[in-house]
């Protein structure tokens, strides 16, 4: 990469989008979509209405489905009236003939005048199944969500299936619409893990998380990124699901008790206990399939305390370890370090890093022969840069990477002439999305990527440890909690990253040690020389757990606790 500035391609006029919406009542998180590309500089030219009013709010279907939804709608479904927001937006109301059961097709003459309004693309929010011009009316076309991954669900109602057959994760896909038999081109997908406990939750976890995607895109039209989005369509077939019957929605309702009535006990009587372990492998070993792998676990804590997020350096002929000293009784992390001997049991632990805050992810950078150590602190809304004048047990503060971020698992590393951070925002979804900041040095100015958030996926996105490179290729660990918070680890191989630019995919997937003493979990996997620093987790009864559990125990979707949780199914 060149050590010239950050390539710039501004638009030559700002984008111009409209809306396909039934009336200026929409659901909340459409409304939200609509804010987010307008704050981020999207032009609403146009809202195209329907010139008969062609859907009530009701949803057909069996009798207790249809009970159920009226009487637990979520928040992202509720109304919100647009007539403020769409004052002076020039409409016009448009005909769409029906075909078959669920198509509908614009006569010649309104798409002829939507087409005079030059818009980059129309935003669905109404209308229903789409064919014909009109997906074309736009330059880049008709922009439509689709909720639940596809194949198998797709339609009313949406996150309910995954719930019913207990999928880990619900997906959820905005495409460029190529018609009601094909799959249309995909310019943003992501997955969230299924809240089976509760449709409500799903719901909203899901609609809530996608709001930013047509921003996003936008984002790419004004980088000249629009290879992808005028590319061929998916030939992946559009199939409806079934509406749920009676029978069904008793077997829904009956399964979604469980998982709560389940996910209640557990939060309550089995709480987490981490404890670090030494690979004697460098880390690119666990690219490969595990096999046999020779783990010294570092001795565990007592009850209502637990080790976890270790990071290492050698200096000066010795491996000290960082990671977070967690009590449950304070709800509070410090940073603690021990030397790793080469013979056995580590020496006595001490405090390295205690702060005001609770701390953890203790990621620690060699520069210029200098030892920085970058804690999560997410509670102080900051990613602070520590030196260590003392190695390992005094620090200083040097300053303040990046300020108003409830930052969880900053990972600093440097690549291809730059330096990157990523981290997943507490504010925003405490294991995803991933976001992306970078700059020419350590200490910055930071600079965030423009595609943030860049990457939607409970799988594969949150970070786990250290990124390395193996022949030539950039490798980073990210934790997959689809199943549970810290359920495994996700090798990702990266394959495009730049200021404007960035695609990974899975390379290896890293479970946890199921005949070791710690085998319910792992979430971090960070590189020391030749070994590799884990941890692991236990699920066990901890009564000294129960009131940190309580007090952080989240009332409603979108509320976060700490970076650990004890109890999380």
């Amino acid at each position: 990469m060149s050590e010239g500035p950050v390539p710039r391609s501004p638009p030559l006029r700002p984008v111009r989008f409209g809306v396909l919406c039934d009336g200026p009542k929409i659901p909340t998180w459409q409304a939200r979509c609509i804010e987010e590309l307008r704050a981020g500089g999207a032009n609403l030219a146009l809202i195209v209405f329907p010139a008969e009013r062609s859907f009530d709010g009701s949803h057909p279907g069996s009798l207790l489905f249809r009970a159920y939804v009226a009487s637990h709608r979520p928040a992202a479904l509720r109304p919100a009236d647009m007539a403020a927001a769409f004052r002076g937006v020039p409409s016009m109301r448009c005909r769409a003939t029906t075909q078959g059961a669920f198509t509908g097709r614009f006569d010649e003459s309104d798409v002829r005048r939507i087409r005079a309004y030059e818009l980059d693309f129309l935003l669905q929010c109404g209308f229903g199944v789409l064919d014909g011009e009109i997906l074309d009316a736009a330059r880049y076309g008709v922009w439509s969500f689709q909720h639940d991954d596809e194949p198998p669900y797709r339609g009313i109602p949406a996150c309910l299936w995954p719930i019913y057959n207990g999928d880990a994760v619900t997906g959820a896909v905005l495409r460029r619409v190529a018609g009601p038999v094909g799959g249309g081109i995909a310019l943003r997908n992501g997955y969230f893990r299924t809240a089976l406990h509760s449709l409500r939750e799903n719901v909203d976890g899901v609609h809530f998380g996608i709001t930013a995607w047509p921003a996003n895109v936008c984002q790419d039209l004004r980088l000249g990124q629009t290879v992808y989005l005028e590319g061929p369509s998916s030939a992946t077939p559009v199939t409806r699901s079934p509406i749920p019957s009676n029978r069904q929605m008793i077997r829904f309702l009956g399964r979604q008790t469980r998982h709560a009535i389940r996910r209640a006990a557990r939060g309550l009587l089995r709480h987490e206990a981490w404890c670090i372990g030494i690979a004697e492998e460098p880390i690119e070993s666990f690219l490969q399939a595990r096999g046999e792998k020779r783990i010294r676990w570092l001795d565990p804590p007592e009850r209502g305390r637990f080790i976890a997020d270790p990071f290492g350096a050698q200096v000066d002929g010795a491996t000290h370890i960082l990671y977070e000293d967690f009590r449950y009784a304070t709800s509070k992390g410090v940073i603690a370090t021990v030397e790793a001997t080469a013979t056995g049991t580590p020496r006595t632990p001490k405090i390295a890093i205690e702060l005001p805050v609770h701390a953890s992810y203790p990621y620690l950078v060699l520069d210029r022969g200098e030892v920085y150590c970058i804690p999560e602190t997410n509670e102080a809304r900051e990613i602070g840069l520590y030196r260590a004048i003392d190695f390992p047990t005094r620090w200083e503060k040097l300053g303040t990477l990046i300020s108003g971020v409830a930052a969880l698992d900053p990972t600093v590393f440097r690549y291809d002439g730059r330096w990157w951070l990523a981290c997943t925002r507490r504010d925003v979804g405490e294991n995803m999305p991933l976001f992306v900041w970078h700059a020419r040095s350590l200490e910055g100015p930071w600079e965030p990527h423009a595609l943030n958030p860049v990457k939607a996926d409970i799988r594969s996105s949150r970070p786990a440890g250290t990124p390395f490179v193996h022949r030539d290729t950039l490798y980073r660990p990210a934790q997959d909690s689809s199943r549970m918070y810290g359920g495994g680890i996700v090798i990702n191989r990266v394959l495009r990253l730049t200021p404007t630019e960035f695609k990974e995919e899975p390379a290896a997937a890293v479970e946890p040690f199921s005949e070791g003493p710690f085998p319910d979990g792992i979430h971090t996997l960070s590189a020391v020389g030749e070994i590799t620093l884990i941890d692991s987790k236990r699920h066990r009864f901890d009564p000294s757990a129960i009131p940190y559990v309580i007090r952080n125990r989240p009332v409603a979707a979108g509320d976060r606790a700490k970076s650990h949780r004890a109890g999380d199914e």
